[in-house]
């Protein structure tokens, strides 16, 4: 038993020692997985930049949109007139006109 554990711990020791490249050129390689981790990742970025785009124009029309129904609620050249029904028995709700100033 004990020589097995050994002979376990010896491969592992010897499986870690084993290297492509000598130790001084690490920092080379390093360099390199960092320059094409970081080019992969690269086209998130405008991705990312047209999701935040997208958000913002959305608020910005909502408020917008919310800004001229309260202004055309608010104003009096612009007010609702009811019409009778028709002569086939619909009726519109309301007609949009136009206040006449004096």
């Amino acid at each position: 038993m004990v020589d097995y554990v050994s002979d376990i711990a010896g491969w592992f020791a010897w499986l870690t020692k084993l290297s492509i490249i000598p130790s001084e050129y690490q920092y080379v390689i390093r360099m390199i997985s960092s320059f094409f981790i970081t080019l992969s990742l690269l086209p998130i970025v405008p991705i990312a930049l047209l999701v935040i785009y997208d958000v913002c124009l959305w608020l910005w029309r909502l408020a917008a949109a919310s800004r001229h129904a309260q202004s055309i609620m608010h104003t009096d050249e612009i007010y609702a007139k009811p019409q009778p029904p028709s002569a086939d028995g619909n009726a519109s709700t309301c007609v949009l006109k136009e206040k006449k100033t004096k």
